[in-house]
């Protein structure tokens, strides 16, 4: 496994996924099977580190950790 030089920002690289994340606002994104297995929410806004997601029928999740918006639905697939 290779390591990061020490030269990089990870600040600048934290700021570049940030302003990636929010660049998808008012689409849909994966989420944890934490949270529900199905259809997955449209991101509605991003504040700080948490986010707030609707799903088609309405339901909202507010202050989800900006970690969980992620696509693990493969982990349970055999």
């Amino acid at each position: 496994m290779s390591k990061k030089p020490k030269e990089i920002d990870f600040r600048k690289e934290e700021e570049a996924q940030l302003e990636a994340i929010k660049s998808r606002i008012g689409q849909e994104v994966p989420l944890s099977n934490r949270y529900v297995r199905g259809p997955r929410p449209i991101l509605v806004s991003v504040e700080g580190t948490v986010a707030t997601l609707r799903y088609p029928n309405g339901a909202q999740l507010v202050q989800v950790p900006l970690r969980d918006l992620v696509d693990d639905s493969a982990y349970w697939k055999t």
